[in-house]
């Protein structure tokens, strides 16, 4: 598998000069024919009414002058109409020249060197397939609309349906666990043509089923967390290369100083004036060399499976189908509005501090019973009401007899509080 796709990367993709027929195929300047075409169409009906007119001599009486008015099939002011015509399709192929002019000086205009470069920057972008929901729903609104019918004003009421967005949620395929490599072609050959035109494609794919799936569960887990979260949701996907700007068509010039004459800005408003255009297009495209270079991007060549997560369960989890049939505790569930003590902030404590252990066990006098009924975490610990302060080792011993659930108090003392709560600020 690995030779296979070294012997990918090493593949060479070259550009060619397109045939007359492949570049009418490609891109046939439809509008600019039809412009050029109706133009000259009127042109030749004008012609056609001004060479057809021929005189004709009607004979009067002696005392009247000959008449010699001319028979033309363009009467009527049907010569006006085709000038009308006319003057309208010249302006419109002109200004259609106009927009495909300013679209070629707009495209990416480099050197050779400067087009590898751009194509290096590409195969070492990083990839970034994305996803993005759009959640939204119509509202049903209203608006008064003033109309006119002969000359007086009314209103009126228009409803309509507005678009509301509600949230819009964006994510990328993580690849972490499958790994990217770039294995797009070897561009060569620009510096054979003048003139070459390059196009652009973005493309990904996987190299085993198991990378694949990584990413069909990542999309599948996306677009389900973000259904039904409004009325509608639009589903939006699509690859970009980060870091870097990407362009869909770029001109590389073998000598940007000495570019070749059908490409100069002089020539081609000439021969638009005189509605060439479309021919100077054609004959441009022909001399041009083209090439379709596809980004590729390959995910799974090291491709990792999860590691398990090795969770170590020290105190047994009671199933939960082993208790569904207790009333008592399900009830003791239910009332449960306690935390359970936490002891580990004692063990955090400085019991140097003459401070601290004063406030950990002092002596009650009149101990209440504080135990909750509502509680199956309450257990019965003793609580000494003996001197004030105990020493450090015997604070350490009854935690250890608190959390072994021995519930016994080590000292010996019989009257005991029924409840330990301790709470570090």
């Amino acid at each position: 598998m690995v030779l296979c796709i070294l012997c990918v990367c090493t593949r060479q993709q070259r550009a060619t000069q397109a045939t007359l027929a492949t570049v009418l195929s490609r891109d046939s300047h439809w509008k600019c024919l039809v412009l050029s075409s109706l133009t000259y169409s009127c042109l030749s009906a004008l012609a056609w009414c001004d060479l057809s007119a021929s005189p004709i001599q009607i004979h009067l009486p002696l005392e009247h002058q000959t008449v010699r008015p001319s028979a033309t099939p363009c009467l009527y002011g049907s010569a006006y109409i085709l000038l009308v015509f006319l003057s309208v399709f010249y302006i419109l192929t002109l200004f259609e020249s106009w927009q495909w002019q300013v679209r070629r000086e707009r495209e990416c205009q480099l050197d050779v060197s400067a087009a590898y470069e751009r194509v290096h920057r590409l195969q070492d972008a990083k990839p970034c397939l994305w996803w993005q929901a759009v959640s939204f729903h119509y509202v049903r609104r209203s608006r008064q609309v003033t109309r006119y019918r002969n000359g007086e004003a009314y209103t009126s009421t228009q409803v309509y349906q507005e678009r509301v967005t509600t949230r819009v949620a964006e994510a990328e395929f993580d690849y972490l666990q499958c790994g990217v490599r770039d294995v797009s072609k070897q561009l060569v050959g620009l510096e054979e043509f003048p003139a070459t035109r390059v196009r652009f494609t973005r493309c990904f794919s996987f190299a085993n089923s198991e990378s694949e799936n990584a990413y069909l569960s990542q999309r599948a887990c996306f677009f389900r967390e973000n259904e039904g979260l409004d009325d509608y949701v639009e589903a939006r996907e699509g690859m970009h290369l980060k870091n870097v700007e990407f362009r869909e068509h770029m001109m590389a010039f073998a000598e940007p100083e000495k570019q070749p004459w059908y490409t100069s800005r002089a020539a081609f408003w000439a021969a638009a004036l005189v509605l060439l255009s479309w021919p100077l297009r054609v004959w441009l495209e022909y001399r041009t060399a083209f090439v379709h270079y596809h980004v590729e991007k390959l995910f799974g060549l090291e491709y990792r499976l999860p590691e398990p997560v090795l969770e170590i369960d020290r105190c047994p989890r009671l199933a939960r189908a082993s208790t569904v049939d207790s009333a008592e505790l399900e009830w003791h569930i239910t009332l449960n509005r306690q935390l359970v003590p936490s002891y580990s902030e004692a063990l955090l404590m400085d019991l140097t501090d003459p401070l601290v252990i004063p406030g950990c066990l002092s002596a009650c006098q009149d101990c209440q019973r504080a135990h909750s009924a509502s509680s199956i975490f309450s257990r019965r610990v003793n609580h000494t009401c003996g001197p004030p302060s105990l020493p450090s080792s015997k604070l350490l011993e009854y935690i250890n007899s608190s959390l072994s659930g021995s519930g016994a108090c080590p000292y010996g003392i019989n009257n005991c509080c029924d409840t330990y709560t301790h709470r570090v600020n």
